[in-house]
């Protein structure tokens, strides 16, 4: 069934997802032996550790929408390393370090490059979670025009694609059209909130002290729980996650002809909700 075949799709990446820090951290911490007991074995074979976690990173950003360029170059990186003369000690620090970066760049790739094609591609119904949210805010869906519906998918969309730019501009160009007859305030809100991260994402900011969240009235018709800590970074990741979530819940809603476009994003979704 669909839904089977996503689901397999979704847990087979997440996997893969595991093997980056896995073998890059394994194969550094295999160096480290080495070097640490003089076994007779030459330090350079951990560094297949690396190879091995560049080929799976690079296989990752293979199945984005968006292509990673710096994630899909990380083997022939691995591959220099491999034959470059270097003594124990300095082989072992650049495993770590290298490790560490890709570790980030795997992080990178999920936040900006949106989710797999082999699974935001496989059509089927509306996933449970993303159903059981829109069954908790009935009265915002159907208060949101078909304008505003299909903005918000149009926003979603380009957003999950890692078209930030794009995203942004198209949460503009709805906000300056809204008002309550079109929207509801939380939906106001929500375009707002993407259109400002989309910005910085775009440019590669850091989580500004300040930014653009949801009033206390919207709260309880969030998808997450706003983080009470004062964690800005997560304050920040966790405003712009339920703001997506409501746009595509908007967008699945209000804009019926663009619901085949917003299954393809499910698997994207999915992930802000986890």
């Amino acid at each position: 069934m669909p839904g089977d075949t996503k689901e397999n799709n979704e847990t087979l990446n997440r996997r893969l997802e595991y093997l980056v820090p896995l073998f890059s951290f394994g194969g550094a911490f295999f160096g480290i032996l080495i070097w640490i007991y003089d076994i007779a074995v030459d330090v350079h074979i951990s560094i297949i550790g690396s190879l091995l976690a560049s080929c799976v990173l690079a296989y990752l950003a293979w199945l984005r929408p968006k292509k990673d360029l710096v994630a899909l170059t990380t083997p022939l990186y691995s591959i220099i390393f491999l034959g470059f003369p270097l003594d124990a000690l300095s082989t072992v620090v650049l495993e770590v370090l290298y490790a560490v970066s890709l570790s980030l760049l795997l992080v990178r790739l999920k936040r900006r490059f949106g989710v797999s094609a082999s699974v935001s591609n496989i059509p089927g119904d509306l996933a449970k979670p993303i159903s059981r949210y829109m069954e908790k805010i009935p009265d915002v869906l159907k208060n949101v025009s078909q304008e505003s519906g299909h903005a918000a998918a149009l926003v979603v969309i380009r957003f999950a694609r890692g078209d930030f730019h794009d995203a942004a501009g198209a949460a503009g160009l709805e906000i300056a059209q809204l008002n309550d007859a079109r929207a509801p305030r939380i939906v106001q809100e929500a375009f707002a909130i993407v259109r400002e991260q989309a910005e910085r994402l775009d440019k590669s900011f850091p989580a500004p002290q300040r930014f653009t969240t949801f009033s206390g009235n919207s709260h309880p018709m969030l998808a997450k729980e706003l983080s009470s800590s004062r964690d800005t970074n997560d304050l920040y990741n966790t405003t712009l996650e339920n703001a997506l979530v409501l746009l595509f819940a908007c967008a699945w809603a209000a804009s019926e002809q663009n619901r085949g476009n917003l299954l393809g994003q499910q698997g994207f979704v999915l992930q802000l909700l986890s």
